[in-house]
């Protein structure tokens, strides 16, 4: 029989690499409560920085691919903010860093109670939106 768990408790790879670590701590030097897995021949890690989580993908050869940080709604652009805040309740906001590229990840509930996700470029526009 299959652990139906084992999806949600996945071990944590049993060694990281020097690179991958130097790589986490120049980025993220305060990063505490800090969780890996791999995930595609790269190594996932959550973390908190600041009290915000942060979620980051680093290369096996120790680059920084992409992350992922927890948005204060205050943070939030103010032409992203005020165009979400038309649509309804900003419910989460999430800055992505891939690349060089920054994009901005929102979650709105309207008065119906339907979450949509809309994504931000860095120049604040709209670069796609769906239903959840």
């Amino acid at each position: 029989m299959k652990n139906p768990l084992a999806k949600i408790f996945k071990p944590s790879p049993r060694i990281i690499p020097e690179k991958v670590l130097a790589e986490l701590n120049l980025h993220f030097p305060n990063a505490v409560n800090v969780e890996w897995e791999m995930k595609k021949g790269s190594f996932e890690t959550i973390f908190y920085q600041d009290d915000v989580e942060h979620i980051a993908h680093i290369s096996a050869d120790g680059k920084l691919e992409e992350y992922k940080k927890n948005l204060w709604l205050k943070d939030l652009p103010r032409k992203i903010s005020e165009e979400c805040e038309q649509l309804g309740e900003i419910m989460n906001a999430i800055l992505i860093l891939k690349k060089d590229k920054q994009f901005y990840e929102v979650i709105v509930r309207d008065s119906k109670l339907k979450r949509k996700l809309f994504l931000f470029d860095g120049s604040a526009n709209m670069v796609s939106s769906r239903k959840l």
